[in-house]
């Protein structure tokens, strides 16, 4: 066999050339420590290497959530002390203006520091992270959790109804902050009359802030009182639609003293001019108002809900919605019936003696007390008849209470049985006292003689009583704030656990044996030397260089 001369020199050439491809690869995986430099190299290990790598992506990211989690939830944890401190200075002038023998004056100087209180703890439940967000606004960050509403008279929550979550790990999620309407709402409190209910309104629509306002108030000897109300349940910040399918609903309002009821029916939409499209909760509640014009009810937007309040206060009224046709009763919260009832001051006193037994007589024993309201005026009532129902005792007593000189300032609780008597004039000094003249009324409804009660007086009661409630909120709060908190320095060492593992098993599958590499890479720079020196030999192997 003959070897050509351009055959034999390109043998030597892919020699050295193989042996330098083996030099640099082994030159490279030096260089990065990587033993799998391509897929090609070991596809498997390439493989896994792709998936642990992208677990330990994923666990850094998940570090990364949990130091924005805990840098969040140490400004709640800042922001619930602070809340907590105005909470305790409140709850100390409170008892001061409700125990000790204060002037006007003493009291407006508690009502100013009560106000800077308040603005203080408006700009608490507002407060912004290090991006601007408004921690306790869930998912609408971007606008602040509450605000003042005239046409409700209160603070309402316009945040969102979801709290903001992060992945800490594949199967774990963790809120990076509590929702405004559970830390500053939803403060249980009881009325006169042992119902969960402040100013008129279910608990779940009062705050912080409100109770702050009443107290407030009551130092200033204003009193507003309270309104029917129904709330929607349901979120509509940004409206609804009802342009192809219209939908009307009952309302109806009812004065109980007087007798009285009003019921119009709604219907959305309800002239050409209306296209049915509502773009955000005002619209809606704009367009029912045209048609409750002068019904004794109005529509308010109340935060990110819809409310229905009598435009008239007071025990005595309620508010009711019922469905005529359409889905709006659905679309806003509402249950069919529902049925908001007003509330009172204070200024209640109650007879102790559990129901008024009818049929009641007093004809040839007649039996008469005293009423005073609080402004010194006095009246005596006189019972002669006979009564046989809670109604017919209630209309007697009310006609009395209506003629000069009491002119109304005082009414009787038209539904309650034990009987009560309720201050219904404005101011701190609205009270109700009922002495015994004669006969056994006062006996037999429970009453003692000279009792007394006061709306200022019931009013602070009240409000220390909601402020203690709202600490313990905030008490709560705190407590899941710190189990976040700890939740989160768990969940870290677990990752970095995970993580320190998933990096061994990737060091093993794709790092380097330096030892390994550098007797190879010795042994591939002598096998290039040795076939570099072959080469310079082999193409000096030419006839030419004998002729």
């Amino acid at each position: 066999m003959r070897i050509s001369t351009t055959w034999s020199q390109q043998l030597g050439v892919d020699s050295m050339l193989a042996q330098q491809a083996k030099l640099n690869k082994t030159q490279m995986q030096l260089s990065t420590g990587l033993r799998v430099l391509t897929p090609a190299d070991d596809p498997i290990a390439s493989v896994r290497t792709l998936d642990l790598q992208e677990s330990i992506d994923k666990t850094a990211q998940y570090q990364n959530n949990i130091a924005t989690a805990r840098a969040r939830l140490n400004i709640e944890e800042g922001s619930l002390e602070s809340a907590e401190n105005i909470l305790f200075r409140a709850k100390e002038l409170t008892i001061q203006a409700l125990n000790a023998p204060l002037s006007e004056n003493d009291r407006l100087s508690i009502k100013y520091e009560i106000d800077q209180l308040l603005e203080n703890m408006v700009g608490v439940a507002n407060t912004k992270n290090a991006n601007g967000e408004y921690i306790f606004s869930g998912d609408l960050s971007n606008v602040p959790a509450f605000a003042w509403n005239g046409a409700a008279n209160a603070y309402v929550y316009q945040g969102g109804v979801n709290q903001r979550t992060l992945d800490i790990a594949p199967e774990r999620r963790v809120a990076d902050g509590d929702l405004g309407s559970d830390v500053f709402k939803l403060v249980s409190s009881v009325s006169q009359e042992g119902e969960a209910e402040f100013k008129g309104e279910p608990l779940e629509q009062r705050s912080i802030m409100d109770t702050l306002q009443t107290l407030s108030e009551a130092l200033a000897g204003e009193y507003d009182i309270p309104r029917a109300s129904i709330v929607g349940s349901r979120f509509a910040r940004y409206g609804v639609d009802y342009s192809v399918n219209s939908t009307s609903f009952d309302l109806t309002v009812t004065d109980a003293v007087n007798g009285t009821s009003s019921s119009v029916t709604v219907t959305l939409p309800n002239d050409p001019a209306d296209t049915g499209i509502y773009q955000n909760l005002d619209e809606v509640a704009a367009a029912i108002n045209k048609q409750l014009d002068g019904s004794g009810m109005q529509a308010i937007a109340n935060g990110n809900q819809l409310e229905f309040v009598s435009t008239e206060g007071g025990q005595a009224y309620t508010i009711s919605i019922s469905e005529d046709s359409g889905s709006f009763l659905t679309d806003f919260g509402f249950d069919n019936g529902t049925t908001g009832t007003g509330a009172d001051l204070g200024g209640v006193i109650t007879g102790g003696a559990g129901e008024f037994g009818f049929p009641a007589s007093y004809v040839g024993s007649p039996s008469s007390f005293e009423l005073v309201a609080g402004d010194g005026t006095a009246m005596e009532i006189t019972l002669g008849g006979s009564y046989n129902n809670l109604n017919d005792l209630v209309i007697d007593i009310q006609t009395q209470l209506n003629a000069p000189p009491m002119d109304g300032q005082i009414i009787i609780d038209p539904d309650a049985n034990p009987l009560s008597f309720i201050a219904a004039s404005d101011g701190s000094p609205a009270s109700v006292t009922i002495n015994d003249i004669s006969g056994t009324f006062l006996e037999d409804a429970g009453f003692s003689d000279g009792q007394t009660s006061r709306v200022y007086d019931v009013t602070l009661n009240d409000v220390l009583s909601d402020l203690d409630t709202g600490l313990e909120n905030l008490l709560k709060a705190r407590t899941s704030v710190g189990a976040r908190l700890n939740a989160l320095d768990d969940q870290e060492n677990q990752n970095d656990k995970f993580t320190l593992d998933m990096k061994s098993t990737l060091s093993e599958i794709r790092d380097l044996d330096y030892a390994e590499a550098i007797s190879r890479f010795n042994l591939e720079n002598t096998a290039l030397q040795a076939a570099q020196q072959a080469f310079s030999r082999v193409q000096n192997l030419s006839l030419f260089n004998y002729i």
